[in-house]
């Protein structure tokens, strides 16, 4: 290859270098961003992906809906009824610190990660039951951190008979967690074969820490079906427990409509 060519050839591969330096630079100034999921939020036209990206929603970012999982009415008294609903947080990870909902009235509750609950609205006054359904509104999602179900035990459960001939679930709640508890709910069902005859609540307040309560749940009207069966489930808030919160709480937070 003579001078001439050699030259020739020099200049090409210059001018090919910098329309390939030019061209990324055009590419990179006018790419757009990848949208993030720093904040868990899909609030930046972030889209859901099955990978540990920069890009999109991580997996465990991903927050699966509260599932509402039955809906009864019990005649209790002329024209009253308690009404009994169940849902279900499926999510390891997420909360719902509030949680509003419409079922005859309007109520507020919260979810712990991974727990069925029972939402009980008790003589509730209406005349077609048929026409009420267990509505979900406001849900407030909080992220937790190495999340265990908390230690609170129902102990010597029983099931009397009252001197006026009504119903009434008693029993003791123990807790044995590594909190002192602000407030314990005990929800109570009497069931024949699988059927809710009767529903009820009622709260303990500032239990501490290995202390042991007394509660009582009582139906103070006839119940002619036969009861075969009772149940009693414990419900705490850990998200008005601060140590708790330190502990297993996270800044991520968001509201769902």
């Amino acid at each position: 290859m003579n001078h001439y060519h050699k030259k020739q050839f020099t200049i090409a591969i210059i001018f090919i270098f910098i329309v390939l330096v030019v061209g990324l630079g055009i590419y990179f100034l006018v790419r757009p961003s990848a949208p993030t999921c720093f904040d868990g939020i899909q609030n930046q036209g972030e889209k859901d992906v099955d990978c540990g990206g920069p890009c999109g929603l991580c997996p465990e970012d991903i927050r699966e809906p509260l599932e509402i999982i039955s809906q009864d009415f019990i005649p209790t008294t002329e024209n009253n009824f308690d009404l009994v609903g169940q849902i279900k947080n499926p999510n390891r990870d997420w909360g719902v610190e509030l949680l509003s909902y419409n079922f005859g009235r309007e109520g507020e509750t919260y979810v712990l990660p991974q727990e069925t609950k029972y939402i009980i609205e008790q003589r509730v006054s209406v005349d077609n039951p048929d026409e009420i359904e267990l509505e979900l509104k406001e849900i407030n999602w909080q992220r937790l951190k190495d999340f265990e179900e908390l230690e609170i035990r129902i102990k010597d459960k029983e099931l009397k008979i009252t001197d006026q001939g009504f119903y009434k679930l008693v029993g003791n709640v123990e807790n044995r967690s590594s909190y002192d508890l602000d407030k314990i709910q005990v929800t109570g069902l009497l069931l024949s074969n699988g059927k809710i005859l009767a529903a009820g609540k009622t709260e303990m307040r500032t239990i501490l820490i290995g202390e042991t309560r007394y509660f009582e749940i009582n139906w103070p009207y006839e119940i002619a079906e036969e009861i075969t069966s009772f149940e009693l489930k414990p419900y705490t808030d850990i998200f008005l427990n601060e140590n708790f919160l330190k502990t297993h709480g996270t800044s991520e937070r968001f509201k769902e409509y």
